[in-house]
């Protein structure tokens, strides 16, 4: 059987690295004969706001939402992440966090009731089996007095490390490229010869 990989990117620049990146990690995937769907945020002007009668809140010591069903464009990135056995996710650091846009992905997309619940327990089985790897490039240095940066260390704590803790994804890694502004072309293509490594390695 095929494995599916789900490549969600943000970044609005097509002569950024990340989106280098992107071409990369696509490219190898498909060598490797995997079934790749990409979801370029920005390309999509995927809207990141999540509505008040979206939101799950407290009523009664119950978690309710305002709205019955998810928004159209909601229900189409939850059956791709149904459907898909590898999520890769790309974005830069900005600001030490995620660009809003891939925040409000995860806002409005990973919901309570669908991708973690509370209530049900068997919400987190859809997942079991699928696996995560992220990519950020960054402005930051990596190591600093020969440890890894603490912002590093807090950006992973806050994105790859809590955004599965309430299902079965098993995060394979969350891989930083620091300095990137300041790196020659070279630099940057042992970046993209590492993260292709890291896709043939999957």
């Amino acid at each position: 059987m095929d494995v599916k990989a789900l490549v969600i990117f943000a970044h609005p620049r097509k002569e950024s690295f990340s989106h280098a990146l992107l071409d990369r990690v696509t490219s190898t995937l498909k060598e490797k004969q995997y079934d790749v769907t990409v979801r370029d945020l920005y390309a999509m002007n995927f809207n990141p706001i999540l509505d008040s009668e979206d939101m799950i809140h407290i009523e009664e010591g119950q978690f309710v939402r305002g709205n019955t069903h998810y928004p159209p464009d909601v229900q189409t990135e939850m059956t791709h992440l149904l459907e898909n056995d590898v999520y890769i996710f790309i974005f830069p650091s900005w600001w030490n966090g995620m660009p809003a846009i891939m925040k409000g992905y995860i806002d409005r997309v990973c919901q309570h009731g669908f991708f973690y619940s509370f209530k049900d327990e068997t919400v987190a089985h859809h997942f079991k089996g699928k696996r995560a790897l992220f990519f950020t490039p960054t402005g930051q240095p990596q190591v600093i007095d020969g440890k890894e940066n603490p912002l590093t260390t807090a950006i992973r704590t806050v994105t790859s490390g809590w955004l599965f803790n309430a299902n079965k994804v098993d995060v394979i890694d969350h891989v930083f490229y620091g300095r990137v502004p300041y790196m020659s072309r070279d630099e940057l293509e042992l970046y993209l010869q590492d993260a292709q490594e890291r896709i043939w390695a999957l």
